[in-house]
């Protein structure tokens, strides 16, 4: 009964401050919303309703995964019709996600990151706050600058986004676009190959798995872009390094505005253990029919990026042997070049093998090395704080990430300890 009475003494005191609380030092207004429109490419779902005339509450709606009490809603995005110099209130809520089974709500400092946009082209981050209370909300209020505003909770990157960027970089002669296969709802699934696959090494990135995780994309435009100026005038790159990037696995999530689960309820990063299932899971098994084909004639990568976003910014990779010794002086390695040339400055972890099977939540570093035999991340790009930056990080900063990758692969790959065992597939 005390939980109770608390927990109702919170929401109490939340609804007092949301109602009562004067804009940036202003005099308390009511906010007079024309609509609220998600009717476009990206867009999510929301109910909504004002609390009061002073605030208005946005009610996302949850992702759910196959047979399991999992759900997610981390993704919004909408456009919000107004007034120029509204005054306005929001209120996030319905956030109280369930990971890997148990409640995994995002609370991080300083806070979770919101983005506005008058062109649809210009970003603007600002943090929320979070609200007093038991359940996940969270609160940002601005002034309207113009009759419209697009709200994100990332710099949104669409499917429309990704066939304009593809468009810009098919006639260069180092690009070769394939179509490996379709999404639940048909939509083609590509890879963009950069360089030459003869390269003596080679990378292959995965870009959102999750739909909602934008950063990705931004980071890929930027390292594709850089590797195709610089090798315009030079051939150090060109010479060494082929990417094989899939630059948007869950397409069907990225159209309809969703967080993480395909349409068929599956999360794409998980169940690496397992084989593919072509009707469940499409967009996971032409990934790795695809991989599977590239070992088969002989070009196995060297290693792989899985692109995620989280409040963390940390580089994972898979599971060693404690004493691996090349792995952890690979792995050092790696961390030493990110930390010199990007803005990482987040941790890198990695589990250590007890000789257990690993189990159906095995993701995509484990995957790689434990099924196809090289080594792999999953990199956590932080989407609410670069702490190297000590900023929100906007689509230019995911940008730069990508452009130094070509640097940071460059150097590993000349000073990396080559593992002496023989890589096989399982």
């Amino acid at each position: 009964m005390k939980k109770i009475a608390r927990n109702v003494l919170f929401f109490s005191i939340t609804l007092i401050m949301i109602s009562n609380l004067p804009l940036n030092g202003q005099e308390t207004k009511k906010m007079n919303i024309k609509f609220v429109d998600y009717f476009f490419e990206n867009a999510s779902p929301v109910n909504w309703y004002m609390q009061g005339d002073t605030a208005m509450r946005i009610s996302v709606m949850y992702d759910y995964e196959r047979e399991s009490i999992n759900r997610q809603a981390t993704h919004w995005h909408f456009k919000l019709i107004a007034d120029p110099g509204t005054p306005v209130k929001l209120i996030f809520t319905n956030l109280d996600n369930i990971w890997n089974g148990r409640p995994g709500s995002d609370n991080p400092k300083p806070g979770v990151a919101c983005f506005l946009s008058y062109d649809k082209i210009n970003w603007e981050g600002i943090l929320t706050t979070r609200l007093p209370g038991p359940k996940a909300e969270f609160y940002v209020e601005f002034i309207m600058k113009g009759s419209e505003v697009y709200i994100a909770r990332m710099p949104p990157y669409t499917i429309t986004d990704l066939e304009n960027f593809k468009a810009n970089i098919s006639g260069n002669p180092l690009v070769k676009i394939t179509n490996i296969g379709k999404t639940v709802e048909k939509r083609p699934l590509e890879i963009i190959q950069i360089g030459n696959q003869n390269a003596p090494h080679s990378v292959i990135i995965r870009v959102r798995a999750h739909s909602w995780e934008t950063g990705g994309n931004w980071a890929v435009e930027g390292l594709i872009n850089k590797y195709l100026s610089v090798s315009a005038g030079s051939k150090k790159w060109v010479d060494n390094l082929c990417f094989y990037i899939m630059p948007m696995a869950h397409k069907d999530g990225v159209a309809r505005g969703m967080t993480r689960f395909n349409l068929k309820g599956k999360d794409l990063n998980r169940d690496w253990n397992q084989e593919p299932d072509s009707v469940l899971c499409p967009e996971k098994y032409a990934f790795e029919k695809f991989i599977a084909e590239l070992i088969r004639k002989g070009r196995r990568p060297d290693f792989g990026i899985d692109f995620h976003n989280d409040s963390n910014g940390s580089i994972s990779f898979g599971t060693h042997d404690k004493n691996d010794t090349i792995f952890m002086k690979n792995m050092q390695l790696f961390e030493k070049l990110m930390r010199k040339y990007t803005s990482f400055s987040e941790g890198v972890t990695s589990k250590w093998d007890t000789g257990s099977e690993t189990g159906p939540l095995m993701s995509f570093s484990d995957g790689m090395m434990k099924k196809y035999g090289f080594e792999a991340i999953v990199y956590e790009l932080n989407s609410n704080w670069i702490r190297g930056l000590k900023k929100i990080p906007l689509k230019d900063d995911y940008m730069k990430v990508g452009e130094n990758l070509n640097q940071v692969f460059y150097e590993y790959f000349n000073n990396e300890i080559r593992p002496a065992r023989e890589k096989k597939v399982r």
